[in-house]
């Protein structure tokens, strides 16, 4: 009985020892390429009308690794939000580099990251336009990712993501357009996060009464299994 009592709050308290670490500014960089093409009707990156295929391309977020809701676990690091939502997302600002040609996004309608532990770093978000359109921007790369949004690492690794710009006055009228591959990312520490951090955010929450209530279940089922089994 003593074991099962263990096991039970062992698990709760995996929850409870949770907690996000400490809160950075921190700026992610995939390098890659476009070679899925693309087009640039607006000429934003070049010429009005050209191809986007085959160029060098960077993306770059910077965030803040405690900004937004969301939940930190032994596994899996998350934030989101943004105004659509009522509130802020963890993307501070994105760029995107085509060609040597620079790009600033404005992502603030909607942005999270995710650095799934073991799996991913993915980071994505949105800007809306007047014409109702949201302009995205997401990269992601496969690797052994820490569960940490505020843990700094270089790593050579495949992903990708894309580039969707839309007219700000014209219902679906596109801008530019592409796809990316990615071959590294990159992930430096910019400064100290001005969030405050350490208060568990409701899926949190969630998340340890459900630990609990999964423990109790359990020591409940070995109370009435016990007596069976001698």
């Amino acid at each position: 009985m003593r074991t099962a009592s263990l096991a039970a709050w062992a698990a709760a308290g995996a929850l409870l020892a949770a907690a996000p670490a400490e809160a950075a500014i921190m700026m992610a960089t995939y390098y890659g390429s476009t070679p899925y093409g693309g087009y640039d009707y607006a000429g934003v990156f070049g010429a009005p009308g050209q191809s986007l295929a085959y160029k060098s391309a960077t993306v770059s977020f910077t965030y803040d690794s405690e900004r937004g809701m969301g939940f930190t676990t032994p596994a899996d690091d998350f934030r989101a939000g943004g105004s659509w939502w009522g509130g802020a997302g963890p993307i501070l600002s994105a760029k995107v580099s085509i060609d040597g040609v620079d790009l600033d996004l404005d992502l603030s309608h909607y942005s999270y990251a995710d650095s799934y532990g073991g799996a991913w770093t993915w980071l994505s978000g949105r800007s809306p336009t007047a014409g109702n359109n949201d302009n995205v921007l997401s990269a992601m790369v496969y690797h052994d990712a820490p569960a940490d949004l505020a843990a700094p690492f270089f790593v050579y690794a495949y992903g990708s993501g894309a580039l969707q710009l839309y007219k700000p006055d014209s219902w679906g009228e596109m801008l530019a357009e592409t796809e990316f591959e990615f071959g590294g990312l990159e992930v430096t520490y910019v400064g100290p996060s001005p969030t405050p951090g350490g208060v568990p955010e409701p899926a949190t929450w969630a998340l340890m009464i459900a630990g609990f209530g999964l423990a109790g279940a359990a020591l409940r089922r070995r109370r009435i299994a016990y007596p069976m089994a001698m």
